[in-house]
């Protein structure tokens, strides 16, 4: 969710809460004045000061790998000891179990078992099988 209208849009479809790439305090404002939780991303820490000013502390850490990675994750998490986070971009089969060993790691997203060929073949078998696949590898 990017604006005030996707946040609109996405709670009157019944979401329960909200996902965005990047920290736009108008974004946070409208989920606020709606009534419905977001998790915004955060990359360095003044956007994890932007949040924590707004009275958040889920946040989602985008581009994940981009932005340093787990050293990155941990180096956020240290001296910001009320926040927890959602590490997503290039997140994948062999990083996801190092983040998720950080405390204050909530969750992971990953993309690489949704293959866009796939979805348009209408292959949901082999996604299934994937996405099967990928929860296996996290429950290990």
């Amino acid at each position: 969710v990017l604006n005030r209208e996707q946040a609109i849009a996405a709670k009157e479809a019944g979401a329960t809460f909200i996902v965005s790439p990047g920290f736009n305090p108008n974004t946070v404002k409208a989920c606020q004045e709606i009534g419905i939780d977001i998790v915004p991303g955060v990359n360095n820490p003044s956007t994890v000061e932007a949040a924590l000013e707004m009275g958040l502390t889920t946040l989602k850490f985008f581009p994940a790998e981009a932005s340093g990675g787990i050293n990155m994750v941990k180096s956020l998490l240290a001296p910001y000891t009320d926040i927890e986070l959602m590490p997503t971009g290039g997140i994948n089969p062999a990083n996801i179990k190092d983040y998720l060993a950080i405390p204050r790691v909530l969750a992971c997203g990953g993309t690489w078992m949704v293959d866009k060929k796939l979805i348009e073949a209408g292959n949901w078998e082999e996604l299934a099988r994937l996405t099967r696949e990928a929860v296996a590898l996290v429950n290990e």
